[in-house]
């Protein structure tokens, strides 16, 4: 039964995580110099940076998520609300993991402040990534076969 769910392909997931990636650098770079003490060209380039650690992460996150949705049986393009919340908030946690360590050498920041910094960017972007993931699904869905 599991076996018979059609899961994204490598070329689509490409797509998405450009997609996610560009709107992020942008949105990250701006608010990041107006709320802090740092020029558009650093938080910019931090952004950028940020933005290829996560770009990795995005697509090994996702394939790994995804075949498990499919081992329980589960569509991931037809996830539930609750579903696609979990999916956010996990990909969040692992993405401070790797990019706190960042932050704090690139802005030369104490580790809390990096953590507030990256706490408040993270809370906007796990409901940046459920209204984003919930258009790419039904903008680029995956046709099942029944």
């Amino acid at each position: 039964m599991a076996t018979s769910i059609v899961i994204r392909s490598g070329a689509d997931r490409i797509r998405y995580a450009l997609m996610f990636e560009a709107i992020i650098v942008v949105l990250f770079g701006v608010f990041a110099a107006l709320f802090t003490r740092h020029d558009i060209v650093t938080t910019g380039s931090l952004a950028l940076v940020l933005s290829l650690i996560a770009l990795l992460i995005n697509f090994a996150f996702n394939s790994i998520y995804d075949r498990i949705d499919v081992r329980y049986g589960r569509i991931p393009t037809e996830r539930s609300s609750f579903q696609r919340l979990i999916h956010a908030i996990l990909f969040e946690f692992v993405l401070v993991l790797f990019m706190l360590p960042v932050i704090m050498w690139w802005l030369q920041m104490r580790w809390w402040e990096a953590l507030l910094l990256d706490l408040i960017a993270m809370a906007a972007i796990v409901v940046y990534t459920y209204f984003f993931t919930l258009a790419y699904d039904r903008v680029f869905p995956v046709k099942q076969i029944r």
